[in-house]
């Protein structure tokens, strides 16, 4: 509840703001280079950025950038990018099967929904699929090399005072080899970069910007209307749904409703929301990391009725402009050949799986006192009633006509023992259960442990006396039964930071024939500062390129390039 007091009341203020001055919201997205064969991943740095005043600062609005790669008119991947403090990262796994052209990558937040039209971020990659003949529409093949458009960037990258790279062995580094650069901000402001090494194999590159063009160009100007309505996703992804009755039936109000999304196998991921006139649903999430799996459950006011839940899609699909597409010579013939036999190794030894996840720091809901039973501790009974008889002292439970109720003992304000009553929150495997005869009939030999907590939690609008927390020992609760306004679905949810160091290649004896063979998506150099980035080099040789692009903690711009050689 105090989460969504909390982002309706930033709202109110920014809106107040808009009285007066217009405050907007601006994203950029680097990638880890230009070019890309079907097969590989887009490794994707954020940059999330405030406009007020005149003045740019990095964002602190939206906790979510929303990504779109679009095919000529049609969208075919997308992601969801979390954001903090203005930064983030992800990355795209490209199928097999995308024709080859140019594709465009979309990014948008939800803020940025309330200006008309919406100031979308747009960047061009050319993807080219080595393994079929299949092509975009408006590909060409040139008969003569001097037709192929290799564009210059329109990019100032004269690098400046401010940042500098030192490479060992004046840039004549070995084959699958370790080395050290040294990355140093020489300004006294701290930076956050994307850092991307990736072999040039003098592909044709497009027109795309670099963040100090990006952000010395018009990006806050503002011609257009702010029409409002949608709500900042400060804390987290605000996942929209509607009820929907099972069995055809019409109703002409589904207000007051409340309806439940927890995600199993967590300490306590759940989220509420009451549905209004329409039967519209909002959780306010503090972002669901990776690919999950999600329990919507209604709990209507008529037992009877039977409905379910669906979800909306998060993305809107913008409409864009077709790229221009790529002029195809056999004179690339030999660097797609070497990219698609690199990426066919990297498939078939899993190299390009070996990334470096950080799974960010969760606030769970369940948190406070509590005590812990291992049920492998003590005796073990073959149903759930005499577990808690013979041993739980902090629950007891009640059954009347075939329904049950658990109580939990706590201490209330006057330091007063008792035990709740019709109030206590029971989970299985972080799924609340409702009916709990379920729990008082499940299989206690499942059960890992049992945890008690005996305060007061409050869950949207919704608060409760106590938790028992039943965990099995798969975590994903084998043979409960649920309710019949229960559906469980897939979700994708935001991606963990990742970056792609090549350390674990070096561990294991993997054949090495990375294309792209560092990418951190935020690295932080502290004010007049150093950072030292072990790079190992791959098997194949040639030209290598060192691209740094970000800000300063003042939101200035700065992009940094070098080259070295393996030989």
């Amino acid at each position: 509840m105090k989460r969504i007091i909390f982002t309706i009341l930033l709202f109110c203020l920014i809106s107040s703001r808009l009285l007066g001055q217009i405050v907007v919201e601006r994203v950029f997205l680097s990638t880890d280079k230009e070019n890309y064969v079907a097969g590989e991943n887009i490794w994707l740095s954020g940059f999330s950025f405030k406009i007020e005043n005149g003045k740019r600062r990095v964002s602190d609005i939206s906790s979510l950038m929303y990504i779109e790669i679009y095919a000529e008119k049609r969208p075919v991947l997308n992601a969801k990018m979390a954001l903090k403090s203005g930064r983030g990262s992800a990355y795209i796994q490209l199928p097999l099967t995308l024709p080859t052209g140019v594709y465009k990558i979309v990014a948008y937040t939800s803020y940025m929904r309330n200006e008309k039209p919406l100031p979308l971020f747009e960047k061009r990659v050319s993807i080219y699929n080595t393994l079929t003949a299949e092509r975009l529409s408006g590909v060409k093949i040139a008969r003569d090399s001097g037709e192929v458009k290799v564009i210059a960037k329109s990019n100032n990258i004269t690098n400046n005072k401010s940042f500098e790279v030192m490479v060992p062995l004046n840039g004549l580094l070995k084959p699958n080899s370790s080395y050290e650069l040294s990355l140093s901000n020489l300004i006294s402001n701290s930076i956050s970069a994307s850092v991307s090494v990736y072999k040039d194999d003098k592909l044709p590159d497009y027109d795309n910007i670099y963040i100090n063009t990006f952000l010395n160009g018009k990006i806050g100007s503002y011609s257009g209307i702010f029409a409002g309505g949608f709500i900042p996703e400060y804390e987290g992804e605000i996942v929209k749904g509607r009820i929907v009755p099972a069995n055809g039936t019409k109703y002409e109000d589904l207000t007051g409703m409340n309806v439940f999304l927890s995600i199993p196998g967590g300490d306590g991921e759940i989220y509420t929301a009451v549905s209004d006139k329409k039967g519209e649903v909002s959780f306010f999430t503090d972002n669901i990391y990776g690919k999950r799996e999600c329990v919507l459950e209604v709990v209507p006011k008529d037992t009877a009725s039977k409905f379910t839940v669906e979800l909306q899609d998060p993305f809107i699909h913008p409409e864009v402009i077709p790229a221009e597409q790529l002029i195809l010579h056999s004179s690339m013939a030999p660097a797609l050949e070497e990219r698609s036999f690199g990426m066919q190794v990297n498939k078939r030894f899993g190299t390009d799986s070996l990334i470096d996840f950080t799974i960010p720091r969760h606030n769970p809901f369940l948190g406070g006192k509590k005590k812990v039973y291992l049920l492998d501790d003590y005796t073990r009974f073959p149903v759930m009633e005499e577990v808690i008889i013979e041993y739980v002292a902090e629950l007891r439970y009640r059954r009347s006509d075939k329904k049950a109720q658990i109580h939990i003992r706590w201490d209330d304000s006057f330091n007063s023992v008792s035990y709740s009553r019709d109030n206590t929150l029971v989970l299985i495997d972080g799924i609340p259960i409702f009916e709990q005869s379920k729990v008082l009939d499940y299989d206690p030999l499942k059960v890992k442990s049992l945890s008690i907590y005996g305060d007061r939690y409050y869950i949207g609008n919704l608060s409760y006396t106590g938790i028992a927390n039943f965990k099995t020992y798969s975590g994903k609760y084998p043979g409960l039964s649920f309710d019949k306004n229960v559906r469980i679905v897939d979700f994708d949810g935001t991606q963990p930071f990742s970056k792609l160091s090549g350390q674990e290649i070096e561990k294991g004896k993997y054949p090495d024939f990375r294309n792209t063979i560092y990418w951190d998506p935020i690295l932080t150099i502290p004010a007049l500062g150093e950072r030292r980035v072990n790079l190992l080099t791959p098997s194949v040789e040639g030209r290598y390129k060192i691209v740094i692009q970000g800000v300063s903690e003042l939101g200035e711009p700065f992009v940094y390039v070098k080259e070295f050689s393996v030989e």
